[in-house]
């Protein structure tokens, strides 16, 4: 349980980091061609890691819907983070972290304890008040991912971690190929900064991140590493002060000091817990 919160925070993190590096390489890339070299070379790498026996395509259906999912999201997440700033990026929890837990309960048949809902509330409270200035509907999303994250987990591969995301970013590249037909994906201004954080972007937003939260998977349920997610606002806002100078206020640290709380109570939790769905 320790290890899952540990890697489920490093993934905050290094999500908190994602919308920073995006708002940045959007500023010589557009929104699908980053998307679509992020998959493509997850993909690759992935393929490799894995051993070079492993399939490209499964005919499980668990694995193009969470690959579907994953595809989408890449898309829609770089057009919000177009269209906002880069701390208020960090709303895609608020829609995520209630859609993955009802889907990890029906689909999954996870069990909520009494503890993970008070802490889910505590966490979801902090997360609105981190991110209510500047809120507007178009900045929520996440249920695409939440998607991804359940069907991934009910995938019937076998194997390590890399097989199975080795068909889930192959579906998701070929999610993307019908955007990149557009001629103006292909537009590229480039530019040092937007080179360095679209690296960044590939190498610890993508590659990186989703290996860490595969792994945090296999050590602890899904609704509750949506809720340890939830800590991405937090690292948003500090990494989007440092790097893009966009305001900390108050409200942003009284916010971050509730998410805490939140996952506290979570991490705090006993291997057997009374539950209540």
């Amino acid at each position: 349980m320790r290890k899952g919160v540990f890697l489920a925070l490093v993934a905050a993190a290094l999500w908190g980091l994602t919308p920073v590096a995006t708002k940045a390489a959007l500023e010589g890339f557009t929104p699908e061609f980053i998307g679509f070299v992020r998959l493509a070379v997850a993909t690759v790498l992935f393929w490799l890691a894995a051993g070079r026996r492993t399939p490209w395509f499964l005919a499980d259906p668990w694995i193009w819907l969470a690959g579907a999912g994953l595809g989408a999201d890449f898309l829609l997440y770089n057009y919000g983070v177009e269209r906002t700033a880069a701390n208020v990026a960090g709303l895609v929890v608020n829609i995520e972290l209630m859609s993955t837990i009802v889907l990890a309960v029906y689909i999954l048949g996870e069990r909520l304890s009494s503890r993970r809902v008070l802490g889910g509330g505590v966490t979801l409270a902090g997360v609105l008040i981190v991110t209510a200035d500047g809120l507007r509907l178009s900045d929520l999303t996440g249920i695409e991912w939440s998607v991804f994250a359940v069907a991934q987990r009910r995938a019937q591969i076998g194997g390590g971690l890399f097989q199975r995301l080795t068909p889930i970013f192959s579906v998701a590249t070929l999610v993307m190929l019908p955007a990149m037909l557009r001629r103006e994906a292909w537009g590229v201004r480039g530019g040092v900064l937007p080179v360095v954080m679209f690296a960044i972007l590939t190498i610890f937003g993508t590659n990186a991140v989703y290996w860490i939260y595969g792994r945090a998977q296999e050590l602890i349920e899904v609704s509750v590493l949506s809720i340890l997610l939830c800590a991405i606002p937090v690292f948003a806002v500090v990494l989007a002060y440092i790097f893009l100078n966009e305001r900390l206020t108050v409200q942003s640290f009284v916010g971050g000091a509730v998410i805490i709380s939140g996952i506290a109570v979570i991490a705090t939790e006993k291997t057997r817990a009374k539950t209540i769905i």
